[in-house]
């Protein structure tokens, strides 16, 4: 089944405000920031019409009382997901808006590189094009999401080693991405 790719929606900046409101009541004494993410956070990019977000926290000692917040908003805590210092979560419940939320460290590798390549496309506009057609293209022949995510990483990497980002780490983010 092909990755509904679409293009870029300027409401999905007030999705991300509407379900960033009751988390950031719930849990804002514990954490740094809660910050849009991904592909719908760049303004007119083509995407899945899913708002990526990214709680940042600068102690994981927060956490247990972070994943209880969030439950008491209907949020089930699904680990890492083979990331590090990314903790995923997902509504028990239809959301409001399609989303995924994480919660990652504010130096963790995974929200430095989120923040990075959001920087890089919204200031590149010859590496915007080319990741707008890539998107669309695996969208088109993609067989799942898992397969489109993997396929993107490459290129995302050349963008990232664009920004400065570590070999070391750029090889991390290749393991957890391919395999």
């Amino acid at each position: 089944m092909p990755v509904d790719v679409v293009s870029y929606n300027p409401e999905w900046k007030r999705w991300f405000k509407e379900l960033r409101e009751p988390i950031w009541e719930k849990i804002s004494d514990y954490v740094v920031d809660i910050v849009h993410v991904g592909s719908t956070s760049i303004e007119g990019m083509s995407a899945k019409p899913v708002i990526d977000i990214d709680i940042t926290v600068d102690n994981w000692n927060k956490l247990p009382e972070i994943i209880k917040r969030l439950g008491e908003l209907g949020y089930k805590h699904q680990g890492n997901l083979g990331i590090k210092e990314r903790e995923a979560f997902k509504l028990t419940f239809e959301p409001m808006h399609p989303h995924n939320l994480y919660v990652c460290h504010k130096d963790s590798v995974a929200y430095k590189n989120h923040i990075l390549l959001k920087k890089h496309l919204s200031e590149n506009p010859e590496d915007f094009s080319r990741y707008e057609e890539l998107k669309i293209s695996l969208g088109n022949t993609a067989s799942n999401v898992d397969k489109y995510t993997r396929l993107k990483t490459e290129l995302i990497l050349e963008f990232l080693a664009v920004e400065g980002v570590p070999d070391e780490e750029l090889n991390e983010i290749r393991s957890e991405n391919l395999s």
